[in-house]
């Protein structure tokens, strides 16, 4: 039983990139959706659903800022500092969440991107995830989804966005406790999906794989995968063991 995949997205909404390792320590993976953009008008950070082009985004860290690539081909490599607006609240689904505006090109450009005004902030460690910090999919149950769906799989974790993909049959239940690699992490719950996962991770585009449709619904929610928290920090690299303890 290995890590199979890592994973995370510097901005979040944007895509989720592959990582040969991550650190984490007690808040989660380090770098996890740093960054968000704000809807100027009303503070609210943008949501992934109703912005389904940001998916496309790719977004690197430099040794002076982030370079932003378009699934278009336009770029950018800009700085990121606080502005001197300090801490701010925004809304994030409802609650509240602390983020820090940034002097930087970027909130020109994804707002151009967009086509609405926004603005580029800083996000507060876990102000805008919405479950767990960290989040596991398994290689059986992507295979089970695969032959249900009739998509081959090639890029059916990086649909959803998981810090990790682990070599196992099947989902480990709330409560168990795993080791991987260095890290030991305690597995929470599953994770309500939504529309998200059938738009092409490649170009923020909707497909036709209709993945939403093919995952049985549990008491009015659609469950696929599994949130934990960090019990003991470590590095992870792809292709450390799992040990369940």
């Amino acid at each position: 039983m290995i890590v199979t995949r890592l994973g995370l997205a510097l901005v979040k909404g944007t895509r989720h990139l592959d990582h040969e390792e991550l650190e984490f320590d007690a808040q989660g993976p380090i770098g996890d959706r740093t960054f968000c953009l704000v809807d100027r008008a009303c503070g609210r950070v943008l949501k992934t659903v109703e912005n389904p082009r940001l998916v496309g985004v790719e977004v690197r860290a430099t040794g002076v800022g982030l370079v932003v690539t378009t699934p278009d081909g336009r770029s950018l490599e800009a700085a990121t500092r606080d502005s001197s607006d300090g801490a701010q609240a925004g809304d994030y689904w409802g609650r509240g969440a602390r983020i820090h505006l940034q002097d930087s090109e970027l909130s020109a450009f994804f707002s151009e991107y967009l086509s609405r005004d926004v603005v580029f902030a800083r996000a507060g460690r876990g102000n805008v995830v919405y479950y767990d910090p960290v989040s596991l999919v398994t290689t059986g149950s992507l295979a089970r989804l695969a032959r249900a769906s009739g998509d081959a799989g090639r890029d059916l974790d990086v649909r959803f966005r998981a810090t990790m993909t682990l070599e196992l049959d099947s989902d480990p239940a709330p409560g168990a406790r795993l080791s991987v690699g260095a890290l030991e992490i305690e597995v929470t719950r599953p994770i309500s999906r939504c529309a998200v996962i059938d738009l092409d991770p490649a170009t923020g585009e909707r497909t036709n794989t209709l993945l939403l449709q093919r995952i049985p619904a549990v008491r009015g929610e659609i469950p696929f995968g599994m949130c934990a928290r960090v019990f003991r920090p470590g590095i992870v690299r792809r292709g450390d063991a799992v040990r369940v303890l």
